[in-house]
């Protein structure tokens, strides 16, 4: 049985670990977030026009 009353210390380098991998995933999000968003408008943009193009050039 021990009898040492001191506390262990914990690594102080976990708690930056943590703080690292946060900012991280922030700076990760803050750029996947816009290409997400232009894609979308690019995609919707692109069907627009081939709905366009097909009701104004198909051939009964």
């Amino acid at each position: 049985m021990s009898t040492e009353l001191t506390p262990k210390k914990s690594g102080g380098t976990d708690v930056w670990k943590i703080v690292l991998i946060v900012i991280a995933v922030l700076i990760a999000l803050s750029i996947i977030g816009p290409l997400l968003k232009a894609a979308f408008w690019i995609v919707l943009i692109g069907l627009a026009v081939v709905g366009a193009a097909t009701l104004l050039f198909r051939r009964s």
